[in-house]
C-alpha cells in the first residue's frame, strides 16, 4: 500500500496545545506551553503514523473571496494571545526541524490548502490531523479525519459512516448541512427555525440546497418552509461560504513537495535544554545517538 500522506492542521493543534497545557515557561519566563506541545505531537505522529509524507498547513490571512462574499465573515473571532504569539516563531522552527514542510498562501486558509493537497494525493490514502468540522466534507474511505484521543486513549478516526453518525448526512452533503444550521467560528448565522435534526432530515429528503429551495412546496412544517423561502439568498451565500477551495501556490501541486525531510535532532535537543523541556531531553539524546549510529535491525 502506497504511504499515507499526512496532513497538519496547524493552527487548530497550535491552539489546542496552548489550552491543553497551562503555566509551562522557561528561566527567561517565556511561555513555552505550545511549543512543548507541539513538539510532544510531532513526535506522538512520528512514532505512531510515521509517514514520509506529510505537510503542516497554516492559515495565512483570511479568504478574499469569502470577505467578498460577506464582509463580517470571521469577524468574531478574537486576536491570538500574546502568550501564543510569542512561540509562534519557536514552533515554526520546531516543525520544521522535525522535517514537515510548512504551506501557507498568503489570503488563503488552510482548510481550502488541505483540500487542495486531498486533490493530488494520486492513491495514497490521506489522514487529515484536525478538529475542524469543516474538513469532514473531503472524507472519503481513503481520507480519514483523526484527532488526538482524551489523554491515555488512541486517536479518533472519522471516516464515512462515522461523519454520517455525527451530522446525520454523508461528507459531501456536509457544505450544505453548515449553510443550513451556520457555524458560529466562521460568524455565519444558519437558517431561523432550521436546527440540526431538521438540516438532516432536509437533505436525506432533497440532497442539497438547491433541491431544498426548489421543493419548498413539499416541505410540511410551514413554519420551517417560511423561513427557508425567507432566507433562500442567504442560504446560497451560506452555501458558497462554507464550500472547500483547492487551489495551490504552483509548487505544490506535484506529491515531490509533500517530501518530507531528515530531523535534525541536534537542534531540537538544543531546543528542549534551552528551554528546560527536562522529559523531552532523554528521548531526544536518544533519537539523536540512533540518527548517529543506524542499525541494520
Amino acid at each position: 500500500m502506497p504511504d499515507p500522506i499526512i496532513l497538519i492542521d496547524g493552527y487548530a493543534h497550535v491552539y489546542r496545545s496552548f489550552y491543553a497545557i497551562r503555566d509551562l515557561s522557561n528561566a527567561r519566563g517565556e511561555p513555552t506551553n505550545a511549543l512543548y506541545g507541539m513538539i510532544r505531537l510531532l513526535l506522538k505522529i512520528d512514532q505512531e503514523m510515521p509517514s514520509p509524507l506529510g505537510v503542516v498547513v497554516f492559515d495565512k490571512g483570511k479568504c478574499a473571496r469569502r470577505l467578498a462574499i460577506r464582509p463580517e465573515y470571521k469577524a468574531t473571532r478574537t486576536p491570538m494571545p500574546d502568550a501564543l504569539r510569542q512561540q509562534i516563531a519557536g514552533i515554526r522552527e520546531a516543525i520544521a526541524w522535525l522535517g514537515w514542510p510548512i504551506l501557507e498562501w498568503e489570503g488563503h486558509e488552510a482548510d481550502d490548502l488541505i483540500a487542495g493537497l486531498v486533490g493530488i494525493r494520486s492513491d495514497h490514502p490521506v489522514r487529515i490531523l484536525t478538529g475542524d468540522k469543516d474538513l469532514t466534507q473531503l472524507v472519503t474511505p481513503d481520507v480519514t479525519l483523526v484527532t488526538p484521543g482524551t489523554k491515555g486513549t488512541a486517536w479518533v478516526n472519522l471516516g464515512p459512516a462515522e461523519v454520517a453518525a455525527k451530522f446525520g448526512v454523508p461528507p459531501e452533503a456536509v457544505g450544505d448541512y453548515l449553510a443550513l444550521v451556520g457555524d458560529t467560528s466562521d460568524n455565519i448565522a444558519g437558517v431561523p427555525s432550521v436546527g440540526a435534526k431538521t438540516a438532516a432530515k432536509l437533505l436525506v429528503e432533497h440532497g442539497d440546497i438547491a433541491g431544498i429551495l426548489a421543493h419548498l412546496d413539499h416541505i410540511g412544517n410551514q413554519r420551517v418552509r417560511e423561513s427557508l423561502a425567507n432566507s433562500a439568498n442567504q442560504l446560497r451565500a451560506n452555501r458558497e461560504l462554507t464550500g472547500l477551495d483547492t487551489e495551490l501556490p504552483p509548487e505544490w501541486t506535484s506529491l515531490a513537495a509533500l517530501q518530507r525531510r531528515e530531523p535534525d535532532w541536534r537542534k531540537l535537543l538544543e531546543s528542549a535544554v534551552d528551554n528546560g523541556f527536562k522529559s523531552l531531553t532523554d528521548l531526544l539524546r536518544k533519537r539523536l545517538d540512533d540518527a548517529r549510529n543506524p542499525t541494520l535491525f
